[in-house]
């Protein structure tokens, strides 16, 4: 059975929180989102975790470590490109959608030009990019494990 609502005091049991905004970080003088230098923070290490574990089980080190390098750069410009349009488009209104699509499209074809790239080079450079390009899930999975780690070095 739904509850029904008719007055505002029936709304009692509901509490909202707003949450704070988050504070910016400032690199190279540059203030970027909390969120998205925990992210790309994650990328990296999921890159230097990836270099240092896996570069001594493949055949070509040099190749391995260039495409998983090259997926690496693509992650970060991917989740920060994503970050840029989100914010552009987040009070945008009505043509939201139609922005949002064309961003996506944007970072869709970018990522299918380097891979069809990376695939014309080696097969070895290919799955490292692959690899690589993986680091956006990395990063997301692992940024409330850096918040830890930054707000515990505050």
């Amino acid at each position: 059975m739904k509850p029904e609502f008719n007055d505002i005091d029936d709304l009692e049991e509901i509490d909202l929180v707003i949450a704070p905004p988050e504070e910016p970080v400032v690199i190279f003088g540059k203030e970027i989102n909390a969120v998205l230098f925990e992210m790309i923070t994650g990328i990296i290490i999921f890159g230097l975790t990836c270099q240092l574990l896996i570069v001594w089980f493949v055949d070509d080190p040099l190749g391995f470590s260039l495409g998983l390098w090259l997926g690496i750069i693509v992650s970060v410009g991917y989740t920060g490109h994503m970050w840029w349009s989100i914010e552009q488009y987040l009070y945008m209104g009505l043509g939201a959608p139609r922005y949002a699509k064309k961003h996506v499209m944007f970072r869709y074809m970018a990522v299918c030009v380097v891979l069809i790239l990376a695939g014309l080079v080696s097969v070895t450079f290919f799955l490292a990019a692959v690899l690589g390009m993986m680091g956006v899930k990395a990063g997301a999975f692992m940024q409330p494990f850096v918040r830890k780690l930054c707000r515990r070095s505050e």
